[in-house]
C-alpha cells in the first residue's frame, strides 16, 4: 500500500517525493540523491514491525542453516564409527566383507537402509562373531 506524504520534497532539488507509510529512505529520481526520512509517531509502528520481520527472518534462516549444518556433521561421524567398526571386523569376517562395510561406511546415503548408519550389517556382523566365539 503506497501512501503519498503530504509535504515531503527532496531537501537537494525540491522535487516532490512518493513515500511509503514507514520508509525512511527514499531516492530521488530527479537528481539522484537518497534521503533519509525521520518517520512520524504513526509510522515508527510500521517502522518496527518492518524491523522485526526482518529480523526474525534472518534468525528464521539462520537456525535452519545451523540445523543442516549439525545433521552433517552428525551424518559424517556416524560414518566415521561405522568405518571404525568396519576396520576392526576386517580380521573376523575376511578382507573382502570388510572393504564392503569400509565402503558403504564411506559412501554418503548408504549403508543398509540408506542412511549410511550400518546398523543392520553391525547386527550380522555381532551375530557372526557370536557364532565363532
Amino acid at each position: 500500500m503506497t501512501a503519498k506524504a503530504h509535504g515531503h520534497h527532496c531537501s537537494n532539488c525540491s522535487a516532490p517525493l512518493e513515500v511509503e507509510l514507514g520508509q525512511v529512505e527514499v531516492f530521488c529520481e530527479f537528481c539522484d540523491s537518497v534521503l533519509r526520512i525521520v518517520p512520524g509517531e504513526d509510522e515508527l509502528a510500521v517502522v518496527r514491525t518492518r524491523e522485526e520481520m526482518k529480523y526474525r527472518e534472518r534468525v528464521a534462516v539462520e537456525k535452519a542453516i545451523l540445523r543442516q549444518k549439525l545433521e552433517r556433521e552428525e551424518a559424517d561421524r556416524w560414518r566415521q564409527t561405522a568405518a571404525k567398526v568396519a576396520i576392526a571386523a576386517v580380521p573376523i569376517v575376511g578382507r573382502a566383507a570388510g572393504r564392503g562395510l569400509f565402503n558403504a561406511a564411506l559412501s554418503r546415503g548408504s549403508g543398509c537402509l540408506g542412511c549410511g548408519c550400518l546398523a543392520l550389517l553391525t547386527l550380522l556382523l555381532l551375530l557372526v562373531v557370536g557364532l565363532f566365539v
